[in-house]
């Protein structure tokens, strides 16, 4: 079922011009090259470069995203960059107007390494995509391990755009092309790499494959379905206590908190439960930014709660530090624990699960569950203004009462 090669999808992207400068030192500004996933299978990627004295950076450039992380020159030709929030960093060489180079996934463990090379590329190789947006009901994996997704796609001659919903969040900003009846799907955002390939037929998406960087391969399928709709995210989490929610967290300096604390007294309150690696905990962190900033802590306290793949506290309490100051939070985060779902709900045992980073918990004055919201479709889909005008006019009737 591998999607064994991709290069005839790739001509139209990759086209290599030779630099035309009379200074043979220059840098060409836009790049496009791809992750190694395996022997056969790549991820196309496209970046600027701007290495001006003072102001050198480095613009990823994913579908109708754009992230600019800071370039550092370490030595010779050898360059690095922290792209930050995450965990993660591309580490590579440039030489005669190629690259190659790196990703290495910290969150994932330092031995956690994928290949990529890059060659200078025309600008403006992506355009933001006016058509309309065409809904399907897709299906992730077989049986058991089958999960419910919509796919979210826009066409315009071959370019296409849009993005993945599942029931614990989006894979957020997709791009790619279609050649004949095959097509792709990427996403590079410096924690996400994913790759997705089908075959079109009429109204559906058959022999779907679904690479996530080079540890994780799954099939999917889709059809075209205007009315389908997901689980509410309300509905998936439960609380299984009426009275005062319970916690345990450790702040930064190394102590414990609980529901108990006087910042919590007489005032709704919102838990986030998240992690620093996780790309749809960023996309709902910079919404919590704005409720911060909107409500006063005396009305509304918001707190985050992250469980990380570090197994040594002073690590992961140093991890959290490093994304607090990335994100410019205005809200406090602590630490919960580890990644291991079970370790959640040690932490917070009046749960009845939890399935997915990111979960919102919404308690009232009295710190009883009020709501439990899980996952979070962000910026990239359909339903996000109507997701923040919702959540304003729930805190807004909740003040006003």
């Amino acid at each position: 079922m591998v999607f064994k090669k991709l290069p005839y999808l790739l001509l139209s992207l990759f086209v290599l011009l030779s630099c035309t400068s009379e200074n043979t030192d220059a840098i060409p500004n836009y790049w496009a090259g791809s992750l190694q996933l395996s022997d056969e299978v790549t991820l196309p990627i496209i970046f600027e470069i701007n290495l001006e004295k003072g102001d050198s950076s480095f613009k990823l450039i994913n579908g109708a995203e754009k992230l600019v992380f800071d370039l550092e020159k370490e030595n010779g030709n050898n360059y690095s960059v922290r792209l930050e929030p995450y965990n993660s960093e591309l580490r590579f060489s440039l030489l005669d107007s190629k690259i190659q180079g790196v990703w290495n996934n910290l969150a994932k463990g330092k031995d956690y390494k994928i290949n990529f090379t890059a060659g200078p590329s025309i600008k403006d190789t992506l355009v933001k995509l006016e058509a309309p947006i065409l809904k399907f009901q897709v299906q992730f994996g077989q049986g058991n391990d089958a999960y419910p997704a919509i796919l979210l796609l826009k066409k315009e001659n071959n370019k296409l755009s849009g993005t993945i919903k599942t029931e614990t969040g989006d894979y957020r900003y997709l791009w790619g092309e279609q050649k004949g009846d095959a097509i792709w799907l990427a996403c590079f955002d410096g924690a996400h790499a994913f790759l997705f390939t089908a075959k079109q037929k009429e109204d559906s998406l058959t022999l779907g494959v679904f690479f996530s960087g080079n540890h994780h391969i799954d099939t999917w399928k889709a059809q075209l379905n205007a009315n389908y709709e997901l689980t509410d995210p309300t509905k998936l989490t439960k609380s299984t206590s009426d009275s005062l929610f319970r916690f345990s967290l450790i702040d930064q300096n190394g102590f414990s908190i609980d529901q108990s604390n006087k910042m919590f007294d007489n005032r709704f309150v919102c838990i986030q439960i998240m992690g620093t690696w996780c790309p749809n905990c960023k996309d709902e962190t910079d919404f919590l930014k704005e409720m911060r900033a909107k409500y006063p802590k005396n009305e509304l306290q918001i707190i985050a709660a992250a469980f990380e793949y570090e197994k040594d506290t002073a690590k992961a309490l140093n991890r959290i530090k490093r994304y607090s100051k990335a994100m410019d939070m205005n809200y406090s985060i602590y630490y919960g624990g580890s990644t291991n779902k079970k370790k959640v709900i040690d932490v917070f045992p009046d749960l009845d699960r939890v399935i997915s980073y990111p979960t919102m918990i919404l308690l009232d004055k009295d710190g009883k569950v009020l709501q439990v919201h899980t996952g979070f479709n962000g910026p990239a889909t359909d339903e996000y203004a109507n997701f923040v005008e919702s959540m304003n006019h729930l805190i807004d009737s909740l003040i006003i009462e």
